[in-house]
């Protein structure tokens, strides 16, 4: 394969097309005044849905990018051998994630924070609706695979011919697309793991569908669970916008100490959790 001005669009919009959007929406509400608004600015971007739909441009420019090549959506890694692969595949992966996640818990639970900043990012979900997390789960799942692997890493293969260098570009692409506001560099240096995974179980499946669906179940079990990770402990102020565990336990203690002792345990329970204690 060749490479063509429109495959070199392509894979920019594929490798690096999430942060552009990013930093392209950032100016454009500094231009339009609304970085000024506190509400706006004190809001984490993690729980506003309108940031999650927007990542649907990327995969959409994606497939305009394939029409214009003249290629089909199998080129992108669309491929379904049977419904019976496509289960067995996305129960081999789910397996490989959680074996690998037990695996590792106690490695990295001596390294960095040891899961304080992921703890910290998932509970910023914890202000979503179910329905609202599973949409975030599933637009995380078909955006970024559709984008690193889909789209990047087929590519790359097919200009390269080395597993390897297509793999390893679109690992790094992936792991590096998390750095933001909600996750920080301990929390991606975790990222890394599940973005290793995936990209190995992309290259052993080659299906698009299968990579799709266990990382949007994975991701789906993280943040509905992500009551566990939330802080508790009610702002100073009394803020009312406190997540939905907060405003539990200031309704239902009757002293000061009752509520923190509560959300002490719970975030150690949850970090225990996480670390596979």
């Amino acid at each position: 394969m060749a490479l063509t001005p429109v495959t070199a669009v392509g894979l920019v919009v594929a490798l690096v097309g999430f942060e552009l959007l990013d930093r392209l929406r950032r100016a454009t509400a500094r231009a339009a005044g609304s970085a000024a608004d506190p509400a706006a600015r004190d809001r984490p971007r993690a729980t506003a849905l309108r940031e999650h739909l927007w990542k649907w441009a990327v995969p959409a420019t994606l497939l305009a990018v394939v029409a214009l090549e003249g290629n089909t959506l199998a080129s992108i890694g669309w491929r379904i051998g049977s419904p019976e692969q496509l289960v067995s595949q996305v129960a081999v992966g789910l397996a490989a994630m959680v074996g690998v996640n037990i695996a590792t818990a106690p490695l990295w639970a001596k390294v960095g924070d040891g899961g304080e900043s992921l703890a910290a990012g998932l509970g910023s979900f914890a202000a979503l609706s179910v329905p609202e997390r599973l949409f975030v789960a599933f637009t995380a799942g078909a955006t970024e695979e559709t984008a690193f692997h889909g789209y990047a890493l087929e590519r790359l293969l097919a200009l390269t011919g080395s597993p390897p260098l297509a793999g390893g570009i679109s690992f790094l692409a992936f792991t590096l697309g998390h750095v933001g506001d909600t996750w920080d560099r301990d929390a991606v240096i975790r990222i890394a793991q599940p973005a290793l995974v995936t990209t190995l179980l992309y290259l052993w499946f080659r299906s698009l569908p299968a990579l799709i669906a266990i990382h949007a179940l994975n991701d789906a079990v993280g943040l509905l669970l992500a009551e566990r990770y939330a802080d508790e402990t009610p702002p100073a102020g009394g803020d009312t916008d406190a997540s939905p565990g907060a405003a539990a336990g200031a309704s239902e203690a009757g002293s000061v100490d009752g509520p923190t002792a509560d959300a002490d345990a719970t975030d150690s329970t949850a970090l225990e959790w996480l670390r596979g204690e």
